[in-house]
């Protein structure tokens, strides 16, 4: 069962939230793409503004994360041995799954040196390079915890802004004007995903006050992420990338650090949500029993979603591709949860997933 009691269900409806978009961010041409095609101009904003939209999945984890995680007390021993280690074993435990599902599905060779070179050069599946990077988060966690407890709240809004400002206005300005990208010795490692995004979380959960959540301030987040979302609707469509030449991960959005604002919009709103909020108990404890599944079904959503496509063709004649995607997203969801939560109550396995 869930535990409720120690649990902070705005995180976990957040967590939600950011699985099923990145079940969406994986449909493909099925839901994701769609804005890659010929369609009335009305629907290619809402594909476009919709994959801006649910791009704030990954860093509202690392928000979650840095939340939770930033203002603990362990020793460097112990969240190597709880945290690192934990992560290390899910890592190769789930590759080996996905690579012997690639032996049998896809003719892929039997070879331990296949596995060790594509374990370490790049993932074996293409979503988990989120288990790296969240493996590179843990390492630098002792670091941002300095870092994060010792900054003054000015400090940490010079930071976003500056993040802002060199990631957003900056790389907007040198696309709009067909100048290129800025070169890569301007590198400032502070605005990595792995330590702004955890920073931002820790900030808004524990630095800005029950007080400051409020509706005016909605309205400003709400405001300030329509503009967002215009701007990238405009550039993405200037950009016209073809889908031939869509990547693992280009996928012909127009993306800045603007994005931020997404992130900082959504945590800001759906806490604002569970403010002074008792939800019944039945309501709190699916909330919390689905938001402990989230990472499992993270792990295993590509299997569902391979298994599960009939869901989507069935319903596409009657609701279209778009409508169809999300329910089949939230579908997979479902199904993932309702898996991951039966695992979990193996012994051992809870606290690996």
């Amino acid at each position: 069962m869930a535990n409720t009691k120690q649990r902070k269900l705005y995180l976990d409806f957040l967590r939600i939230i950011a699985i099923i978009f990145v079940i969406y961010n994986h449909t493909s041409e099925k839901g994701y793409y769609l804005y890659a095609f010929d369609a009335p101009f009305i629907l290619k904003i809402i594909y476009i503004a919709t994959g801006a939209l649910i791009a704030v999945a990954v860093p509202i984890f690392f928000m979650i994360s840095g939340s939770l995680l930033i203002p603990k007390e362990e020793s460097i021993g112990d969240l190597y041995k709880k945290r690192v280690l934990r992560m290390v074993i899910v890592l190769i435990l789930f590759s080996l799954l996905q690579y012997i599902l690639l032996i049998v599905n896809d003719n892929v060779e039997l070879s331990l040196r296949y596995f060790i070179t594509h374990i370490t050069t790049e993932s074996i599946v293409a979503p988990y390079w989120y288990l790296y990077a969240y493996l590179a988060y843990l390492i630098c966690l002792p670091l941002l915890r300095k870092m994060a407890l010792n900054m003054t709240n000015k400090e940490f809004k010079y930071l976003f802004a500056a993040f802002l400002v060199v990631e957003g206005l900056l790389a907007a300005v040198l696309f709009i004007f067909n100048i290129g990208e800025m070169t890569a010795f301007f590198t400032i490692p502070f605005f990595n995903r792995v330590v702004i995004y955890p920073l931002l979380g820790y900030y808004m959960e524990h630095r800005m006050t029950k007080e400051q959540y409020t509706l005016k301030g909605a309205l400003i987040c709400i405001a300030l992420m329509i503009a967002v979302l215009i701007l990238i609707v405009v550039n993405t469509l200037h950009r016209n990338l073809p889908y031939e030449e869509f990547t693992t991960y280009d996928k012909g959005l127009f993306v800045t650090g603007f994005t931020m604002v997404l992130d900082a919009g959504v945590f800001y709103i759906v806490k604002l949500l569970f403010k002074d909020r008792t939800a019944p108990k039945g309501l709190e404890f699916i909330i919390t029993a689905l938001g402990s599944t989230v990472f499992g079904v993270y792990l295993i959503e590509d299997i569902i979603r391979s298994k599960t496509v009939v869901v989507y063709d069935a319903m596409v004649p009657y609701i279209g591709k778009f409508l169809s995607s999300w329910v089949w997203c939230v579908f997979v969801f479902l199904v993932g949860a309702v898996i991951i939560y039966i695992v979990k109550l193996i012994p051992g396995v809870k606290k690996l997933l």
